[in-house]
């Protein structure tokens, strides 16, 4: 220190009490005539202040955590092949025209080639602690990938054509990366392996890691209770951080509330979106059952910003994308880049056209994330890698509860293997992730349409890489019927004991509630199948007395005839419809005329 730098100990104690008492708002300069004259040593006034202000704004946080020895091994999965199972949710899905895709099976992957793929895999270098492939990417792949995509819409129609992108990559290394379709038919934009797709909840993976990014840099634990750090929200000494993490924490989803649609495309800061749902009843005890809600991970992302000081997109991007190299994954809509897909739903004359507005700040960290198919494989290499997260704190990610449910996972087993995978639906986009982590195989299927399920593409085309051959895909032909034969099957139905009894689950025959009371109704020369509050769907003739549906499922239903048992005795069958059955894959759905 120079000599004119020098100051004596009773100097320097002037100056502390002088900044202190600034930040403490006490100055005396700053009560007085000289309220702009420096402290001694030439500060001014309120240094101490703006210094601890500055400070408050650091975020403290050593994401990039070390990577610690290699985890225990998982246990070694059963083996054998997917297990998907038909629960009544899918049944009412099914009935009411709703989107079920699987959500609950072990997903698989598809993908076709373009001029990015080659680049993409030079990007990702390939890694050395896979363990030995099954079975090599079959050469043939793209073909089987074009010859399969190119089904759809075979028989339904243009609306039934997949838009969207596809990617097969293993141990880092892409295979298989091809766009299809239209990104923005307006403008003439085709889909490819760099177009944004709305993610949502595929977002879910990525708002978990920051939590776990937190909670190993000592900011949370993930047993703590939401009150902690979201003081004053309904009951939230009782939810902990986990039980949102893994669908526990008996919270409402929002996203189903009646009124939803009304305020959806309106602008919500976090304190906003909270106050829709925080003071809703639970729907059970927290850590009591499974139910996957959006209302959990928007509270987790409310959570991020309270610990981190910045905003849920900001602590994404600093922590998270840039860390995994992802260029191209943000939160929020990119529309004004001209490099998002526009999505699609389809309306009441199965046609295409745009959803209805939204702000992704509604979804937040539920669901309001965008990315590529490139971006994804950049994530799974950066996961493998432990380049965003320790790698004790991915396997503690892909863990599942009780339920099968990680942290923004569903975890299950498949090809002698571990395979986690999530679906991701949102307005006008759906798309599934299945990762095979034993020999890292990942498929990743973003789509801008609700119409063709990425969950089964997904798990078609891994059946490929395994040496497989899909199921064959159903789409009946349509046939013409004069429309004055519909009326012998308008009336109402009811789910019949039988079937109850054959297809319940424990005892818990609430999951037909539904199907108590639904109706077959004429609408011009069409019949549809209305199951009440939960929509209803055009029924198209396929043949005598049968009709299907175009939900990509295969399912039919065919009208059973009042006096049917008399006809085969040698009497005439009533032109009357007297029940219907509903034939799905594997199990047949009864219902009986309830209006005489």
């Amino acid at each position: 220190m120079r000599d004119d730098e020098t100051r004596s100990g009773a100097a320097l104690d002037e100056l502390e009490a002088r900044a202190l008492a600034a930040w403490l708002g006490e100055d005396a300069a700053a009560d007085g005539d000289d309220a702009d004259a420096p402290l001694p040593g030439g500060v001014d006034a309120g240094f101490a202040e703006r210094v601890m202000a500055a400070e408050s704004t650091v975020l403290p946080i050593p994401v990039i955590v070390a990577v610690e020895a290699e985890p225990e091994p998982a246990p070694q999965p059963r083996g054998g092949r997917w297990s998907l199972r038909l629960g009544a949710a899918a049944l009412t899905a099914a009935l009411g025209g709703a989107w079920w895709f699987g959500a609950t099976a072990p997903g698989r992957d598809a993908m076709t080639t373009t001029d990015g793929a080659a680049a993409a895999a030079g990007e990702l270098a390939a890694l050395d602690v896979a363990e030995p492939a099954r079975l090599p990417i079959p050469q043939d792949l793209e073909q089987q990938i074009a010859d399969y995509i190119g089904d759809y819409g075979h028989h339904f129609g243009p609306t039934f054509e997949f838009h969207g992108a596809i990617l097969v990559a293993r141990d880092g290394k892409v295979h298989y990366a091809h766009g299809f379709g239209s990104a923005d038919k307006a403008r003439e934009r085709a889909n490819t392996p760099a177009t944004q797709f709305r993610l949502g909840m595929l977002t879910e993976q990525f708002t978990a890691t920051a939590i776990l990014q937190l909670r190993d840099a000592g900011m949370l634990e993930l047993d703590d209770t939401v009150a902690q750090h979201l003081p004053g929200f309904p009951n939230g000494r009782r939810i902990t951080i986990e039980n949102l993490l893994d669908h526990t924490s008996g919270l409402p989803n929002y996203t189903e509330l009646p009124s939803f649609h009304r305020w959806k495309a309106l602008p919500h800061r976090t304190e906003e979106m909270l106050g829709r749902f925080s003071e809703l009843p639970l729907e059970f005890q927290p850590g009591a059952d499974f139910n996957p809600t959006n209302s959990g991970y928007f509270v987790l992302g409310a959570i991020i910003e309270r610990v981190s000081g910045l905003s849920y997109g900001e602590y994404m991007q600093r922590y998270v994308f840039a860390p995994a190299g992802m260029t191209s994954t943000a939160f929020g809509d990119q529309y004004e880049y001209g490099t998002e897909a526009m999505g699609n739903v389809w309306n009441a004359e199965e046609q295409l056209e745009p959803p209805d507005p939204i702000d992704m700040s509604v979804f937040g960290a539920a669901g309001g994330l965008v990315s590529t198919v490139e971006d994804i494989a950049r994530w799974d290499t950066a996961l493998y890698r432990g380049e965003v997260l320790a790698r004790t704190s991915v396997e503690q990610m892909l863990d599942p509860n009780r339920f099968g449910y990680g942290f923004g996972w569903l975890v299950g087993e498949a090809y002698d293997q571990r395979v986690v995978s999530f679906p991701g639906a949102i307005d006008g986009f759906n798309g599934a992730v299945m990762r095979f982590t034993d020999d890292r195989t990942l498929v990743v299927v973003l789509a801008n349409t609700e119409v063709v399920p990425a969950g089964r593409i997904a798990q078609d085309i891994a059946m490929m890489i395994y040496g497989e051959r899909p199921p064959p895909r159903i789409e009946y032909p349509e046939v013409q019927v004069a429309p004055g034969t519909l009326a012998r099957y308008i009336g109402e139905y009811g789910v019949t004991d039988e079937t109850i009894r054959v297809l319940g689950d424990s005892g818990d025959d609430s999951q037909f509630d539904p199907l108590q009371t639904v109706y077959v109704k004429q609408i011009g020369d069409r019949l549809y199948f209305d199951v009440p509050g939960h929509g209803s769907t055009w029924m198209h003739p396929m043949g005598r007395h049968r009709f299907f549906f175009k939900d990509n499922s295969g399912n039919y239903v065919t009208f059973v005839p009042r006096g049917r048992e008399g006809a085969e005795a040698g009497a005439a069958e009533s032109e009357q419809a007297g029940a219907l059955v509903v034939h799905f894959a594997d199990a047949e759905l009864e219902l009986q005329r309830k209006d005489g």
